[in-house]
């Protein structure tokens, strides 16, 4: 699946709480020319942050990293779904000294939401594609904004603009080696260089509530395999036990046949007509006595002549 980093420039910063506030995703085009259908991203959001309030006691409603890398920056304090406005806010509270520092000096530009794309198709009113995310984390991030921009901070109950402070030139250090470049458009293969060739990429674990997510769907899917599978051999059973009748009656025919013996007429005609005599045969006993009054090969040649004229049909 292609990953997805949607920046959104940050609004406000509460100094006294450490709260960052700002716009998670909205419907509108973003700076690659695509746009983020809120409609049917919204449950996937909500499924995100339902999770995460489940695994954190209700403490977090989503978690929080820096540059998209293994730095737990804090939490969602809050989340906000403008269902006219077609934008989700959300409020983090940071608790690391050292990236809360980044948001107080305006390193930090934004929110930049981490995960993957469901699936893309073009809008048919702007020509542009739109698509469904389903978020996994939104980080802070250093991605310039235009310039000039700024954001709120609030102290002591009274705001001031600031301006954001420009991006270094050089990778954040908290950016992981082979993440995606948090200024390339979604999708892109540009990676951050590792910091040695003699180490390889780090590769983030899953969080337990992951682990345990992906271990409850395969249990799920194992669990309906078995069910189907029960299912076709109980209906395998039941099509074998409504056969074991006609398959019993159809034995005790075979074999009602094999004990049957021929018929009287047919032995008469496998005699030969110069065994006749002027008097007419009185039965099958009489057509056996002429039948062991012939000679071995003329008999062999009438039995031969009384199969061949009187074959056994099939009768089922």
């Amino acid at each position: 699946m292609s990953t997805l980093d949607l920046f959104m420039p940050l609004a406000k910063v509460d100094l006294d709480q450490r709260i960052v506030q700002g716009v998670a995703t909205a419907e509108v085009p973003d700076r690659v020319g695509e746009i983020c259908d809120y409609a049917s991203t919204k449950p996937y959001f909500e499924a995100w942050s339902a999770e995460a309030l489940a695994a954190s006691g209700g403490k977090s409603l989503g978690a929080v990293r820096a540059m998209h890398g293994r730095v737990a920056a804090g939490k969602l304090t809050d989340i906000a779904f403008d269902d006219e406005g077609k934008r989700i806010f959300v409020a983090a509270k940071i608790v690391d000294d050292e990236e809360w520092r980044k948001v107080t000096e305006g390193v930090y530009t934004g929110f930049s939401q981490g995960g993957r794309y469901v699936k893309r198709w073009p809008d048919p009113d702007s020509g542009l594609m739109r698509y469904t995310a389903e978020p996994s984390e939104i980080s802070l991030v250093d991605l310039p904004c235009v310039p000039g921009a700024t954001f709120e901070v609030i102290k002591d109950g009274i705001v001031e603009k600031r301006a954001f402070a420009a991006r270094a030139a050089a990778p954040s250090a908290e950016s992981a080696p082979g993440e995606p470049a948090l200024d390339a458009p979604h999708g892109a293969a540009v990676t951050a260089a590792p910091a040695s060739a003699q180490t390889p990429p780090a590769t983030e674990a899953p969080s337990p509530s992951d682990a345990l997510a992906k271990a409850a769907s395969a249990l799920a899917h194992a669990a309906h395999k078995l069910e189907r599978a029960a299912a076709e051999n109980e209906a395998l059973r039941k099509t074998v036990a409504a056969l074991a009748p006609d398959i019993e009656a159809l034995r005790r025919r075979v074999a009602a046949l094999e004990a049957q013996p021929l018929p009287a007429k047919a032995a008469l005609r496998a005699v030969p007509k110069s065994a006749d005599s002027s008097s007419e045969p009185s039965g099958v006993d009489e057509a056996i006595k002429r039948l062991a009054a012939l000679p071995a090969q003329e008999r062999a040649l009438a039995l031969t002549k009384l199969s061949l004229a009187n074959p056994v049909h099939p009768r089922f």
